[in-house]
C-alpha cells in the first residue's frame, strides 16, 4: 500500500477525532476516454469519493457512483479488496465467475446490495433503461481510487492486442487489479 502523507478525501467541515463532512464538489470525477462495450475505465461514469482510506484508517473506501445505461466493464479481479454495490436508483446486474468457471448472475434493484468477494472475477452491467446510481464500498480501503484518476481519459483500442496487454499488465502492477478482456461479457 502506498504511504499517505496528506489527506486525500476533500472535506467541507472537519472536527476532532477525524470527524468530517465530505465535499462532493471537490471529490468528483467523470470518466472519459474510449467508448466501447467493455471499456475498462467505465466512460461516462461519475464518481464522488466520500471517504478514501485516509479518512477511515484504511478500513474502507466509500464512493457514490452513477453508471450510464448499458455500461459494463471487462471482467476483472480485485486481489486486494472486497467490493459492495448498494443500488440507490436503477438496476445493476453483477456476474461473478466461480473458480470452476461457472457464471453466477445477480440482479440488484434500488434498495438492494451485491457483495463481491476479492479474488473472484466479476463484471457488472447496468440493465435499467436509465443510469444506475450506487454506493460502492471497498474494504479494506486502499489506493484503488487512484486507478480511476490515472485512467480517467484512457484512449485504448480494444482491437490492438499489444496495447491491451500493456494496459492489463500496468493495471495489475499498479493497482493489484487483474483485467480479463478475453472473457466474453455475454452469457
Amino acid at each position: 500500500m502506498t504511504e499517505v502523507t496528506e489527506k486525500l478525501t476533500p472535506a467541507k467541515v472537519e472536527a476532532p477525532g477525524g470527524a468530517y463532512v465530505s465535499d462532493p464538489e471537490r471529490a468528483t470525477i467523470v470518466m472519459g476516454g474510449s467508448e466501447w462495450d467493455g471499456a475498462p475505465q467505465i466512460p461516462g461514469t461519475k464518481l464522488i469519493y466520500h471517504a478514501l482510506y485516509d479518512r477511515t484508517d484504511g478500513q474502507a473506501t466509500i464512493a457514490e457512483v452513477t453508471f450510464p445505461a448499458g455500461q459494463r466493464p471487462w471482467f476483472h479481479i480485485h486481489h486486494g479488496e472486497d467490493e459492495a454495490f448498494y443500488v440507490v436508483e436503477g438496476q445493476l446486474t453483477v456476474t461473478v465467475i466461480d473458480h470452476e468457471g461457472v457464471r453466477h448472475k445477480m440482479v440488484a434493484n434500488a434498495g438492494e446490495m451485491v457483495w463481491g468477494p476479492k479474488d473472484y472475477a466479476h463484471s457488472y452491467h447496468v440493465t435499467s433503461d436509465g443510469p444506475t446510481r450506487t454506493i460502492i464500498v471497498l474494504t479494506p480501503g486502499n489506493t484503488l481510487p487512484a486507478y480511476f484518476q490515472y485512467y480517467q481519459n484512457l484512449e485504448l483500442d480494444p482491437n490492438d492486442p499489444v496495447a491491451v496487454a500493456a494496459f492489463v499488465e500496468e493495471a495489475r502492477e499498479r493497482y493489484n487489479l487483474e483485467f480479463l478482456p478475453h472473457l466474453s461479457l455475454d452469457d
